[in-house]
């Protein structure tokens, strides 16, 4: 089994998935919208959707939460994948503002379900703690929030992070029993949602759309068709393929360790980087220590060779809490790759791409808040609120070229490593 099918820490202290569809059941197939993908932003639009009254189908080829919305770090805040200043250039500052509090309302929206009992299993933690290693200015916004080194090694016996900046506002959670959760609402709030359907056409008629699913005696009809397939884009989505690369991260978790994280890092927060492919971490409720790490363009390491990276990247920063683990024969538990849709300019494509046809892609890389917003603001606009898209109209929609691509992307994140490393040392 490959790392992108490996058996994750969230697979194995998941709680129930719910009953969805049989795809041979469906015996007619008429609906409003049909939604390609059951990750976060394609089960927010249908309980979106349903709520307003459509009729919603959800085809996944795998399971909900199979691809990266299940298998991710678990961090939700603030902000997306693009700085502030590239999003300014990109989109002008007026639009800039406008994406900025759609970012922070899916925080919201996410933090506000995760407040209901029924979402306790998502075992939810506020906090989120941003190091840097090369002594950058701060900006003015974050002065009130700064935790200085001398207060940082209190919290963290790793001495290479310079400063951090703590944002109460976002926090980390179990993503995997989050999607079961909400794929649970949206099924009780009318819709279908079908697993393994993986689609094979989605072609054009005078009605809408007729959508082929392998395995399946009916051809469902929609007047609506949603594309929300991410990283794991298939033959069915020419235009994600054209404006998106599949871009992979690794995640490994430790054995339990509850006694060494205490000596090692002793808040709970979940804690990051400010490096592009920088690492990201947390600690776990039955006391391990999940770590996130690299970002490829290019083939799929296999589970083995995580976990040698994950231990020799933790090691890095933890020299002392590795040669602990060793001794107490501690290592890394679970290791797993996930696939992310990364457009050019790292921004989500959302909208029109056809007559009744929509992108709801492109998340890699921001958290767990901005396919909630999006999604949000394109099931609006189906229901017929049309200044509801106007903000992700702005955002351009780049060609990624395929393997140049891919070899752009690779060469852009080694470039960063370097840039990154050089910054840590001569600060």
């Amino acid at each position: 089994m490959t790392a992108l099918r490996a058996r994750t820490w969230y697979d194995a202290t998941g709680i129930a998935p719910p009953d969805t569809t049989k795809i041979t059941s469906i015996t007619r197939g008429d609906y409003d919208v049909a939604i390609i993908g059951a990750g976060l932003a394609g089960l927010v639009s249908a309980l979106t959707l349903a709520q307003g009254g459509a009729r919603v189908i959800v085809l996944e080829t795998d399971r909900i939460g199979s691809g990266a919305s299940g298998r991710n770090g678990g961090f939700c805040s603030a902000g997306w994948a693009a700085g502030t200043e590239q999003i300014t250039q990109l989109v002008g500052p007026h639009v800039a503002k406008t994406l900025d509090a759609l970012a922070q309302h899916g925080v919201a929206w996410m933090r506000t379900r995760m407040e209901q009992s029924r979402y306790a299993a998502c075992d939810l933690v506020q906090g989120e703690l941003i190091l840097d290693l090369n002594g950058a200015t701060m900006d003015a916004a974050e002065q009130d929030r700064h935790i200085a080194q001398d207060e940082l090694r209190q919290m963290l016996s790793a001495r290479r992070y310079k400063s951090g900046v703590y944002t109460p506002s976002a926090f980390h959670f179990h993503p995997l029993n989050f999607m079961r959760l909400l794929a649970q609402d949206a099924l009780n709030a009318g819709a279908t949602i079908v697993e393994t359907a993986p689609v094979t056409r989605i072609d054009n008629t005078k009605h809408g759309f007729d959508i082929t699913v392998a395995g399946s005696p009916t051809q469902i009809k929609a007047r609506n068709v949603i594309t929300a397939t991410g990283g794991y884009m298939g033959h069915e989505t020419p235009f994600s393929r054209k404006h998106f690369l599949p871009i992979r991260t690794y995640i490994g978790v430790t054995d339990p360790m509850p006694e060494i994280l205490d000596e090692h890092i002793r808040c709970h927060w979940a804690i990051a980087d400010t490096r592009r492919a920088g690492n990201y971490y947390r600690r776990l409720p039955d006391g391990r220590l999940l770590w996130g790490m690299a970002i490829t363009a290019f083939g799929t390491l296999d589970t083995t060779r995580i976990r040698a990276m994950i231990l020799h990247d933790i090691k890095a920063m933890y020299p002392i809490m590795v040669a602990q683990m060793q001794s107490a024969q501690i290592g890394i538990d679970f290791a797993w790759a996930g696939n992310m849709a990364y457009a050019r300019h790292y921004m989500p494509i959302v909208g029109a791409i056809g007559q009744n046809h929509y992108s709801l892609a492109g998340f890699g890389g921001h958290g767990m808040n901005t396919a909630p917003a999006a999604a949000r603001a394109l099931a609006a606009h189906i229901l017929g609120d049309h200044d509801a898209l106007q903000a992700f109209q702005t955002i351009p929609r780049p060609r990624v070229f395929g393997r140049l691509g891919a070899f752009a992307a690779e060469a852009t994140y080694r470039y960063m490593r370097v840039r990154d490393a050089l910054s840590e040392r001569l600060s």
